[in-house]
């Protein structure tokens, strides 16, 4: 695999990433975890840059509303995790930009998400790193998982309600839509969030899939036979990178060095080929994309350094590409990759 960086600009503690695609428009978003700024490239424009705001910050969550160019936003997660003042805000496209306003605050909401219903309708999933917090490492009170409804008329989150698992560093979030769930992760593990319109009894439920502590995790046929594969990071921030079979009854592969402060994990095909990301924030802090060729999975180093938080990648006008919040190295990058 080759790589070459088509993108490096700076913004501290870069953190969270979107790309917002509708029709015709197509931007590359990123934000900072303390409080900085959120940038926007247009990809249809040599990566033309704009600023949507300038020095709130806090944000660990950026999701696009479906079937348009706005998206929510957290912002005001910090100190840490002692976030009881996150917010989050709507970001309206204006043809342009975004124009800004404050929805709603939700204290201690680290990952979010929007799903649309085959009817259209729109479903809040709210995850909450805790639930209260006296100091930055108090885990005591466990995060929730909250579920309800976003409308989008009114910008409203409506009928919320917390649902009855609590899970202790509730950190990690991964969309599987195309199969009616979410997974999220935490110290009790896996947990599999099947959506109330694929449910046998048409409610939100709640399954552990997997029992060790998880930080994160992402899906994808990578060896093509049929049956999903999970990659997780396991432990909270942890430093063992595993891939599991789709029942997590074996493991097909772990990374053989320790991978300190995990973070940035993705998942899909790039140029028809299926690919794991993998990025970790101490020591080298590579990141590293993964592909399975003969049998064996293959590992490819993008860049060392770079304390990659969170990336994401796509293919655009016959190329491929990774765009990563190299949150370490206080750096924005877009890598173009060929297989």
């Amino acid at each position: 695999m080759r790589v070459q960086k088509s993108l490096s600009d700076t913004l501290p503690a870069a953190y969270a990433v979107c790309r917002l695609y509708v029709d015709e428009a197509d931007f590359l978003l990123v934000a900072s975890e303390v409080d900085g700024a959120c940038f926007a490239y247009d990809l249809n424009r040599q990566l033309e840059k704009q600023v949507i705001w300038q020095d709130i910050g806090g944000t660990m969550s950026i999701v696009q509303v479906p079937g348009s160019m706005d998206f929510l936003a957290t912002q005001k997660f910090y100190p840490g995790f002692d976030a009881k003042g996150c917010q989050i805000v709507y970001g309206s496209f204006n043809g342009k930009g975004w124009d800004i306003q404050k929805i709603t605050d939700f204290p201690y909401l680290h990952r979010f998400d929007v799903i649309e219903t085959p009817t259209g309708e729109q479903l809040f999933i709210g995850c909450t790193i805790a639930n209260s917090k006296s100091f930055v490492e108090d885990w005591s009170d466990k995060g929730r998982v909250f579920v309800g409804r976003f409308n989008k008329d009114l910008l409203v989150l409506e009928d919320i309600q917390a649902l009855p698992l609590r899970l202790l560093k509730n950190h990690g979030y991964c969309n599987v839509q195309n199969q009616n769930y979410s997974l999220i992760t935490a110290v009790e593990g896996v947990v599999k969030l099947t959506y109330p319109y694929a449910s046998d009894t048409g409610d939100w439920c709640l399954d552990i899939l997997y029992g060790q502590e998880t930080s994160d995790i992402v899906q994808l046929d990578i060896n093509q036979d049929g049956e999903h594969e999970n990659m997780i990071i396991q432990g909270f921030h942890g430093d063992r990178l595993r891939i599991f079979s789709h029942d997590f009854s074996r493991e097909l592969y772990h990374y053989p060095d320790p991978t300190p402060f995990g973070h940035a994990i993705w998942s899909g095909s790039l140029s028809g080929v299926p690919c794991f990301i993998f990025g970790w924030r101490s020591e080298k802090a590579e990141l590293r994309v993964f592909t399975y060729t003969d049998g064996d999975f293959q590992s490819h180093l993008v860049e060392a350094g770079v304390a990659s938080s969170n990336c994401l990648a796509f293919d655009k006008d016959g190329k491929s590409y990774l765009f990563s919040a190299n949150n370490g190295s206080n750096q924005v990058a877009l890598y173009e990759l060929s297989f």
